[in-house]
């Protein structure tokens, strides 16, 4: 297909650019226009974070959702090990949850603070469990609920591709 000889012919850029005056700031505007060319404005550890939420979306029964929202939350705030699994959010929650559920004391306290960000979430008096006395029946995070769920959460966790 042959060009139309009387469309007119667009100007290249230094066409435009001849007869201004340079300046530094011109020149770190044209230069920052290429420098996020092929790359997602999103930051990577946001990006595994998003995909962490989502494999919990899938994996982790949590109907009142503080339990997730508390983990992304601390995961959030622990970058050194989000950045060694960018890219492997399987990889990444399993580094997170498998300590905690191999000790107790990890556990416990996990559960206690879901407890407390239930409370915040719902306005109400929060449900700690207390060693020696039976499970509050109105409490929706008890140490072995919330044990039972993230061992689920982990066996059904695919493989990072």
């Amino acid at each position: 297909m042959q060009k139309d000889k009387d469309t007119p012919k667009l100007p290249d850029d230094r066409e435009i650019l001849r007869g201004r005056e340079a300046s530094p700031d011109e020149a770190l505007l044209r230069a920052a226009g290429d420098v996020l060319k092929g790359a997602s404005p999103v930051a990577a550890h946001d990006q595994t974070i998003f995909a962490v939420r989502e494999l919990l979306d899938t994996c982790l029964r949590d109907p009142e959702g503080s339990l997730q929202r508390t983990i992304l939350s601390r995961l959030d705030s622990h970058q050194p090990l989000v950045a060694r699994h960018f890219g492997a959010p399987s990889a990444l929650l399993r580094a997170f949850l498998e300590p905690i559920l191999a000790q107790e004391e990890s556990l416990a306290e996990l559960v206690r603070v879901v407890d407390a960000r239930w409370g915040r979430d719902y306005d109400e008096k929060p449900h700690f469990d207390r060693p020696g006395r039976p499970d509050d029946p109105d409490d929706p995070y008890t140490i072995a609920s919330v044990h039972q769920a993230l061992a689920s959460c982990l066996r059904s966790l695919p493989d990072d591709a």
